[in-house]
């Protein structure tokens, strides 16, 4: 009797669980769009919900950092940054799911902004030949990889090019990945327009704002992001080219509006840590709710053995340089170098290549002993063993 009064309360036990953990997901970043679903990055990794909402799809799983996805025009592929060899580069997957294809080799951090109109390419932002870490520079590269070409910009962080394949709209510096708010200052971004052809170049918002992530729709019309409204909030703006006249399309007071994306019928973008879309033309706003499930494996801390990883696991020199100064430091007689540094970096001399020395050069344990060696002169009490 009792046997069967436990299995029936864990019969009714196990029926109250549910069978996987659904969760109402936040922080979901870099949102894209197609005809028919959302991408976005979640968790470090590519996931897929139809854009209406609803439950989403982990796209991706490897080891590494993926961050803006965005569709190809057909809806059929998926290309994206991701770090999976250490850097960050472009790669291409299919929607359906796949092996990845990487795009670009080069050791400098690409970004990817955007498909050709045709599917063709890839246009993406990189610092390979900029020379600088903080400015970055405009490149098109083939979509089943290949050389890159740069585009005759001297600096690019964000940009998209019309229907018509001449005009591009981009911005030659950002703050987007800064935490400034209502900032006004040189820094402020600004939107410019560039003719592929005539290498003509425009500024088309000239304001005191941070104006960025320039989209095109349609041949004359411009959407962006932009905090000049009263609330100095990030809101999306659009903007007519031919007049340069600029309004308002969302209203949010309390959050920035980050990151939008435009698809072939649909904006979106992040508010709050959440997904919003704005349908076209109409400009109605609506919430997208997703729905990750997952069994949280992945959203643990873990531990992960990274020394494949390291190529040189030993203490750099700057290091053991700077360990043998703290040492001194503490010594009682610091006021000169004490006689077993001397004697190290002596040593250290006498066996670099090319060096000729009457002396044996220290193999072993004599020479870690000796390098190692920090200060030899007697110190008020021993310290005591541990």
């Amino acid at each position: 009797m009792k046997l069967r009064v436990f299995a029936s309360a864990c019969l009714l036990l196990c029926a109250a669980l549910p069978a996987r953990a659904q969760i109402d997901a936040r922080m979901l970043r870099h949102p894209a769009v197609s005809k028919t679903r959302i991408a976005f990055v979640y968790a470090g990794d590519i996931w897929i919900a139809p854009k209406e909402g609803g439950v989403a799809e982990r796209l991706s799983t490897p080891a590494g950092e993926e961050s803006f996805p965005r569709f190809s025009p057909d809806g059929e592929r998926l290309g994206y940054t991701a770090d999976y060899d250490g850097n960050p580069d472009i790669y291409v997957v299919p929607v359906a799911g796949g092996t990845p294809l990487r795009v670009t080799h080069d050791p400098a951090p690409d970004r990817m902004l955007e498909w050709s109109a045709d599917g063709r390419s890839i246009l993406f932002a990189t610092s390979m030949t900029s020379g600088k870490d903080r400015f970055n520079q405009l490149y098109r590269v083939s979509a089943d990889g290949g050389l890159p070409e740069r585009l005759p910009l001297p600096y690019g962080e964000f940009g998209t090019v019309a229907r018509d394949g001449r005009r591009l709209a981009y911005m030659p510096q950002t703050n987007d990945f800064r935490t400034w708010k209502r900032y006004r200052g040189g820094w402020a971004p600004d939107i410019w327009l560039f003719d592929l052809v005539t290498h003509a170049a425009k500024n088309l918002t000239h304001d005191p704002a941070g104006d960025g992530q320039p989209m095109w729709y349609g041949d004359n019309t411009l959407y962006f992001l932009s905090d000049r409204d009263p609330n100095k909030r990030g809101n999306i703006w659009a903007l007519d080219v031919a007049t340069g006249a600029a309004r308002e399309v969302t209203h949010f007071e309390e959050y920035d509006v980050r990151f939008p994306s435009i698809g072939p019928s649909d904006i979106v973008f992040e508010n709050a840590d959440r997904l919003y879309r704005l349908e076209l033309p109409s400009e109605a706003v609506h919430e997208v709710k997703v729905e990750v499930v997952t069994d949280r494996a992945t959203l643990l801390p873990r531990a992960v053995n990274v020394a494949k990883r390291i190529a040189n696991p030993g203490i750099s020199a700057s290091a053991r340089s700077s360990r043998r100064a703290a040492a001194c430091s503490r010594c009682p007689r610091s006021t000169a170098p004490c006689s077993s540094s001397r004697r190290a970096r002596a040593r250290l001399i006498a066996t670099r290549p090319g060096r000729r020395t009457g002396r044996a050069s220290p193999t072993g344990a004599t020479a870690r002993a000796n390098t190692s060696s920090t200060c030899a002169r007697p110190t008020a009490a021993a310290p005591s063993a541990r």
